[in-house]
This record gives structure tokens, C-alpha cells and sequence, in this order.
């Protein structure tokens, strides 16, 4: 219900805030969210880490562990993100709207700064709360989680309605859709607490050790997450810079109208990853070949089928259902569609080893398909606008993960099979 609800707040939110704000605005609020998703990056990945962490400590019983990566997590996301909100005042304040972000946006500089002013607090609070889902993650009880979130899109859907219908800002957007799942996590981090009392910060506690965990696991996803910075806001900010309005909007649209789709994917895979962790942890390797060879199936059918539907259907879904202009044509639909096959492809391969333990593999890979992504669009762009773009997306995945992947998942699970079995002769 929190994906179904998630959804719909972002299935409204695209055609809301279009027609609410304007073509201009609306660009500049996607130029805006980019650049302060950037702040997501200063997690410093422990958030991720901390779910890794926790599973193999509750799997093992070690309870003092728990509760020492949950306290070093929270110290160590607190600091970089006061670090990182810092930053991007300064940016904000003493850099100018034509050299961030083009010079059609000269005149905007006023709405800029009170946009980052208003947000970057906002921002900073739902990154240091987003603790509390890893390490809800980490134990397995995403139920919780999503029970907050749930409450939070119902209550967000409605303020977005509001401030669209009655004072439309960028500001007041972004409040609607960023500030209450903030709330639900200071919730559930209270419930946490009474669930499980020895989570509680103890003065007594001075245990350094998960400061390392955390960050040598940490900087390895830190580094995933860079790589998913780029991938989310690259293509649309490298649009706005060598192309038009009307080709930065028209692939932002579809784009996120994907990774939409996409987040229906997430409700299968995101616990995958730590419970892979905790089914090594006790040697059920029959399980996670099982699991992934079940979700496998599933996701290539609703892959398949949905770029179908975008392929033949997708302009006219766009102007006729979720009333956007959009002015793409079948080769940069059936571009797109090729694109959503191969990354649901390799999502799948990338959260199935990370709960091997491939994390730095991941991640050399996720910056390396990324960059080409960069690399390739700013060749394409210019001379093809919005469908060299996607060209350029499809390419960077083609070319690396979407091969690569599965030979290198397939010598994993060797791997961990032969340490299993060797581990079972010992004892």
C-alpha cells in the first residue's frame, strides 16, 4: 500500500506541478531537485551500511553491535549532512543562476535562493531520519516502514493538491512531497526504541569499531549512490545545458514516469539485499538461488510488458491520460522502452550482490555505466535532443552492466557455495 499510495502521489505530482507551475518553473524545479538530491550523496552510504551491518549482527545475536553501528550511523550522517547542506548554501548564495544552471535562469536568482533556504533543512532532516528505514531494512521489518510511509503520501497527496490549487511555489512542491515522510520516521524510530531498549544511546558506549564498518562498507555504496545521482539528474541537467526547454522537459517527463515504474520494482527488491545477507549468514544458499530465479521470472514479464505499452502507446499516453504535451516520437518511445528492459535487468543483479558482499564490485560498475551514460550524452544531445539522450542512457547500460552482471553473479554464488560447503565439512 505504501508503493500503490507512492505512486499515486508521484503519478499526480508530474502533471499537478506542470500545468501548476508553468513550462519555465517547472524546469527550474526539476533543475532545483536535482541539484539538492545531490545532498542525498552525503549519507556517506552509511545508511546502506548500517542495513548490511545490523543483518549480520541480529543474525549472529550480538546486540551490542546493533546498537553501536545505529548510534555511529546516526553521528556520522548527522556531520556530513550538516556539511553537505553548508555546501550547497554557499553554492546556492555565491554562484550564479546562469552559470549553474544556463542563462535563461538569470532572472530567477531571488526564487533560487529562498527555494534553497526553505528546502535545505528539510532535506538534511529526511537524510538523517532515513536512518531509521536502513535499519528497519537491516532487521527485516520493512512493514514498519512502510506503514509510515503509506501515511505519509496519503497526507502528502493532499497538501500537494492544496498548494497547487492555492499558492503554487517550487517551495511549497517541495515541502509538500519531501517534508512529512520525516515525520513518520521520527515514529518509527521511537517504536524501534520500545521494541528493542538496548538500541538506546548509553554514555557508556564509546565502541570506535563500527565507525569502520561503516565506512569501509559505507564508501563503497556512497560511491553507488553518486552513481545513481548522475544517472537520475544527469541526463536532464546535460539537456538543459545542450538542448532545449522543450527536450529537457520531454525527457524529465518520461524519465521519471520510468523510475515511477521503476519504484513498483523496489517493492520486490529492496529486501531482497539484506535478507541475502542473513540467509548467508546461516548457509541457505538453496534459498537465494530459489528467491532470485522466482523474482527473476516476474520482473522480466513486467518489463517486457511495460515497454511494450511505452513503445506503441506512450505519446498518446502522455497527452491523453496524464495530459502533458510532450512531442516525442516512436523512435525515442522505443528507445526509452529498450532502456526500462535493460535496467530492470541489471537492478536485479545489482541488489542480489550487494547482499553477497560485491559491493565494491557494484560500484565500480555503477559509476563506470554512469559516467559513459555522461559521456555519451553530451556527444548525442546536442544534435538529438531528448532521444540522444535516452540513446545515451540505453547505451551505457548495454555496453557494460547488462553483460557483465550476471557472469559476475554467476561466479559469486560458486564462490559462496564452495565456502559454504567447506565451512559444513569443518564442523
Amino acid at each position: 500500500m505504501s508503493k500503490v499510495f507512492g505512486l499515486g502521489l508521484q503519478a499526480i505530482a508530474i502533471p499537478l506541478v506542470y500545468h501548476a507551475l508553468g513550462q519555465h518553473r517547472y524546469e527550474l524545479y526539476l533543475l532545483l531537485t536535482a541539484a539538492l538530491a545531490t545532498l542525498a550523496i552525503t549519507q556517506m552510504g552509511a545508511g546502506p551500511g548500517l542495513t548490511q551491518g545490523i543483518a549480520n549482527a541480529h543474525a549472529k545475536g550480538e546486540q551490542e553491535t546493533e546498537a553501536s553501528l545505529l548510534s555511529a550511523a546516526f553521528r556520522l550522517v548527522g556531520a556530513a549532512a550538516a556539511i553537505g547542506g553548508g555546501a550547497i548554501l554557499a553554492v546556492s548564495h555565491f554562484i550564479s543562476p546562469e552559470t549553474l544552471f544556463g542563462a535563461a535562469f538569470a532572472p530567477d536568482r531571488v526564487e533560487i535562493i529562498h527555494v534553497v533556504n526553505t528546502c535545505v533543512i528539510l532535506l538534511m532532516a529526511q537524510i538523517v531520519f532515513g536512518v531509521v528505514d536502513s535499519a528497519l531494512a537491516g532487521y527485516q521489518e520493512q512493514v514498519f516502514a512502510n506503514i509510515g510511509a503509506m501515511f505519509s503520501n496519503i497526507l502528502s497527496i493532499g497538501a500537494l493538491i492544496a498548494v497547487c490549487r492555492f499558492a503554487p511555489s517550487i517551495s511549497g512542491v517541495i515541502v509538500a512531497l519531501y517534508g512529512l515522510p520525516t515525520v513518520s520516521r521520527i515514529i518509527n524510530l521511537g517504536l524501534l526504541f520500545f521494541r528493542r531498549p538496548y538500541l538506546l544511546p548509553t554514555r557508556t558506549r564509546r565502541d570506535a569499531r563500527p565507525y569502520g564498518r561503516l565506512l569501509s562498507v559505507g564508501l563503497a555504496f556512497w560511491l553507488m549512490q553518486i552513481g545513481g545521482v548522475l544517472e537520475q539528474n544527469g541526463g536532464t541537467y546535460l539537456l538543459a545545458r545542450l538542448s532545449s526547454t522543450t527536450q529537457t522537459n520531454l525527457f524529465a517527463i518520461v524519465y521519471k514516469s520510468l523510475s515511477l515504474a521503476g519504484a513498483l520494482v523496489a517493492m520486490l527488491t529492496q529486501p531482497l539485499w539484506p535478507a541475502f545477507t542473513d540467509a548467508i549468514a546461516h548457509r541457505d544458499i538453496a534459498w537465494i538461488r530459489e528467491a532470485y530465479l522466482k523474482i527473476r521470472r516476474l520482473l522480466t514479464i513486467y518489463s517486457c510488458t511495460l515497454a511494450l505499452v511505452l513503445a506503441v502507446a506512450g505519446q498518446w499516453i502522455f497527452q491523453k491520460v496524464m495530459h502533458v504535451h510532450v512531442e516525442g516520437d516512436r523512435v525515442f518511445f522505443g528507445i526509452f522502452a529498450a532502456y526500462f528492459i535493460a535496467n530492470i535487468w541489471t537492478h536485479l543483479f545489482y541488489v542480489t550482490m550487494m547482499g553477497m558482499s560485491g559491493i565494491w564490485t557494484i560500484a565500480a560498475i555503477v559509476l563506470a555505466e554512469n559516467f559513459l551514460m555522461l559521456l555519451y550524452g553530451a556527444l548525442l544531445s546536442p544534435s538529438f535532443g531528448a532521444t540522444g539522450m535516452a540513446a545515451a542512457y540505453l547505451a551505457a547500460s548495454v555496453c557494460l552492466p547488462a553483460w557483465l552482471l550476471p557472469r559476475l553473479m554467476k561466479k559469486g554464488l560458486v564462490e559462496i557455495d564452495r565456502s559454504t560447503r567447506a565451512a559444513g565439512s569443518a564442523e
